[in-house]
């Protein structure tokens, strides 16, 4: 975890305390990737109920830095008011709906907001261990977060850059670390 942090501190530091734009190519968008589900899986582990993440995509990840299939992650870039301190919300939830295609499926939402860099992951899987074995699907937040939230990963190779057209602010980023809500409230899945 120490060498995770340092390589994230190393790399991104200018862009967390001084705003510092950034390229992010596919090396360092896997970086960010694990630092952001280092986080999750970190945070998740403090609370009482039992993992989101397996132990086996844990001590996999610990091992080689993999991250699950499905996970996805996004950066935003942060000017509030605290925008040199912390901020760190993680939500489970699922679809109650059963007409829904991703009904039968949990997500864990996770977003972690460092200085000026905002990073969220959203991670699915099934409820019931027996269907774990199933595809699971990807889901689109609403496209109104698109100028302020990029899409990094999974990586395609496409150099991104940060910081996004639109900044968050004070009520924005509280909005933003709860985006997908509970109910889960996005658009169609993607497949």
């Amino acid at each position: 975890m120490s060498v995770l942090t340092n390589r994230m501190k190393q790399t991104f530091s200018r862009a967390i305390l001084e705003g510092e734009p950034f390229a992010l190519d596919s090396q360092s968008a896997a970086l960010l990737a694990a630092f952001s589900f280092m986080k999750a899986v970190v945070t998740n582990h403090a609370l009482p109920d039992d993992p989101f993440f397996t132990r086996a995509a844990r001590e996999r990840f610990k091992a080689s830095l993999t991250i699950p299939p499905w996970v996805q992650c996004w950066f935003a870039a942060f000017q509030g008011e605290s925008r040199f301190s912390t901020k760190n919300n993680m939500s489970i939830f699922g679809q109650s709906d059963p007409d829904s295609p991703i009904f039968g499926m949990e997500f864990c939402s996770h977003s972690y907001v460092v200085g000026q860099l905002a990073l969220q992951l959203l991670a699915p899987r099934w409820k019931r261990i027996y269907e774990r074995g199933r595809d699971l699907l990807m889901v689109d937040p609403a496209a109104i977060w698109s100028p302020a939230a990029i899409r990094f990963w999974p990586n395609d190779g496409t150099a991104l850059s940060w910081p996004p057209p639109k900044y968050l602010g004070n009520d924005a980023i509280e909005i933003f670390m709860k985006r997908f809500g509970n109910p889960i409230n996005v658009p169609i899945p993607r497949w």
